[in-house]
Order: C-alpha cells, then structure tokens, then sequence
C-alpha cells in the first residue's frame, strides 16, 4: 500500500496523525540491496499509511522527528521511500507500536524550513538558468546545507562571473516572488518560482524567495574538459 505523502500539500505542516501499517526490524532480511542497506542504518522502520516525513532523495536530505502513541515513542533517524512505502528509520526510547496503532507525527521544524530554504534556492538557481537562455541544462542538484551545489551540462557563458550572477540571485530574492508546488494531470508533482519555467520536483519549497533571506554563491566552477558547470552556494 502506497505511502500517503502529506507533505506534498503543505511543506510547514509539521505535526499531524497518522496509523501504524507495520514496524519492521533491522535484522530482517529482503532480496533488495538498496532496501537492505537502508534498513541497516537503524534498529527499526516504521511503515504508516500517511506521513509528513520527508524521505531523503531528489537532491533533498531526510526530514527527523519523532513518532509517538499513548505508550510508546520513536526517534526518526532517517526516511527512506522504497516502491511507493516510506520508511522510517530509526529507535524506541519507550516501548513499541504495534499494528494498528494511532500515532502522533512531530517534524523537526528547524531542519524541515532549512532543507527547504536550502531546494528551493537551486531552483532559483535553476530557473535563472533556464531563463538566461544559456547553453546548460540542469543535470544534478544537491540541495544539502553542508556543501549544496547545483551542476549543468553546458558552460555559463565567461562574461558571467560570480558577482554578475549573485546579483541576479539577490533580483529574484529581493522581488520575493513566489515557490508554487502542484501536481499535473501527468501526475507528476511540479515546482515554479516565480514566473520562470517549471521544474519537475517531489521535495519541500518555501512560500517564497524572500525567505531564503540570502543566497550565496560560493564558486562557479566551469570545467570545460567536461562541458560541465557546477554552482556552489550557500542558503
């Protein structure tokens, strides 16, 4: 049964209910080796039928928090999404659920506004991109705060320096425009900033670009042996 993504409506909805569908063990074997070696990172894994936890992946570290019922509580470590299912990662500290169970969802607020602060400034990033008309097409975005960079196949035109493109950053974070997520009849789930081209996305954003406060661009690393552009920045 497909894990219900409540986080794909309302990025600051930071606690909410949900029902236990399984917990499983990280002794517990299966023929997967990606599942398997998400399982070995913690004690447990927790399968509900809805969540708000955001599960790492698209460039997007884990949403943390905590899962708890009348008698037990339990530590969400990391999240992982795995044909459809979330699971969460983690350890009891008091008792155990059982399935059926009732439990209450708590995000990690700060974590859960930085990480999205953190995508949605690649996508500001992205958009002026693709905006810009340049020869690049967007190929890999970290959005992690310890190192986040955005990279492209194609090369930012030499002319465009570090200061010339942090000042068409600070453009679209000064007009506080604004980060729209939905979902098309393709079923495919979609960012916007602003009134630049849409990109395809299943991770949290910000309402808009005025709350990423400042967006620095640490290096424009232009590798031209690999027709490659690499953006690093901070948010």
């Amino acid at each position: 049964m497909p894990t219900e993504l409540l986080y794909f409506d309302d990025t600051y909805l930071f606690a909410g209910a949900a029902t236990v569908l399984g917990v499983t063990c990280s002794s517990e074997t299966t023929d997967d080796p990606d599942l398997a070696k998400a399982l070995s990172k913690a004690q447990h894994a927790v399968i509900l039928d809805q969540t708000l936890f955001y599960p790492q992946g698209g460039g997007q570290p884990t949403d943390v928090g905590t899962i708890s019922s009348n008698n037990a509580v339990f530590s969400v470590k990391h999240v992982f999404s795995y044909n459809s299912v979330v699971y969460h990662l983690g350890e009891f500290s008091e008792g155990e659920f059982s399935t059926g169970d009732s439990v209450v969802l708590s995000v990690d607020e700060a974590v859960r506004r930085q990480n999205a602060k953190c995508h949605s400034g690649g996508h500001t990033i992205f958009s002026l991109i693709k905006d810009s008309q340049w020869p690049m097409v967007e190929k890999k975005g970290h959005h992690f705060t310890d190192g986040a960079y955005v990279e492209f196949t194609g090369i930012m035109p030499d002319e465009i320096d570090k200061d010339k493109f942090q000042a068409m950053v600070d453009k679209v974070i000064s007009d506080n425009v604004e980060v729209t997520a939905y979902t098309k009849e393709d079923g495919l789930r979609y960012v916007k900033v602003g009134d630049f081209v849409e990109n395809p996305c299943g991770g949290t954003h910000i309402k808009s670009t005025g709350e990423l406060g400042k967006l620095v661009i640490r290096k424009i690393a232009r590798r031209k042996g690999q027709n490659l552009t690499k953006i690093s920045y901070t948010v």
